[in-house]
């Protein structure tokens, strides 16, 4: 059974793992282990961590979600807000023998009931991510534009994707 709940302080290190199992399934053949390495190492350190889950338990719009699998932690998302109806969601990550299962399709959902009046949400996606792009395609995101950024020297293509919600 999937649970989803909001984020704790000790799931600071099964984020850790989640993040570094994600990004190497992910990203291995798109980015080098070096930059996957320290990219991990900046945003998901501990400090980083306890300084977004502080945030979160402070805040009156909780915005970070664990989604757990019969007790074990499986997947963590995490939004931000742009304006009153508008969010962007930062992060969504769930371990890759979970994938297919409903997940990442309950944390949208969950997004969307407990952060009304919200009218539209977005992610980044990088274009050669297949496995993002296809998830926010499944789930009826569209794509809102592209921007691209250099990376490691490289320049990388990022797709805005986009949903729009409608509350009835």
């Amino acid at each position: 059974m999937i649970t989803i709940r909001f984020v704790a302080g000790e799931d600071i290190p099964h984020i850790q793992a989640i993040a570094h199992e994600t990004w190497t399934f992910t990203y291995g053949a798109i980015y080098s282990k070096e930059y996957i390495h320290n990219f991990l190492g900046r945003a998901y350190s501990t400090e980083n961590l306890n300084r977004s889950v502080e945030r979160d338990l402070q805040s009156n719009k909780r915005n970070f979600l664990i989604a757990e699998f019969n007790d074990e932690v499986v997947g963590y998302a995490q939004t931000n807000q742009v304006n009153e109806e508008e969010y962007e969601l930062l992060r969504i990550y769930v371990r890759p023998e979970y994938h297919k299962i409903g997940i990442g399709k309950t944390f949208i959902q969950e997004f969307i009931r407990i952060l009304k009046p919200i009218k539209n949400i977005f992610a980044w996606v990088g274009k050669e991510n297949e496995i993002g792009r296809s998830f926010y395609e499944k789930r009826g995101f569209k794509e809102a534009g592209e921007m691209t950024e250099s990376i490691e020297g490289q320049s990388k293509t990022q797709i805005k994707y986009e949903l729009e919600i409608s509350h009835e």
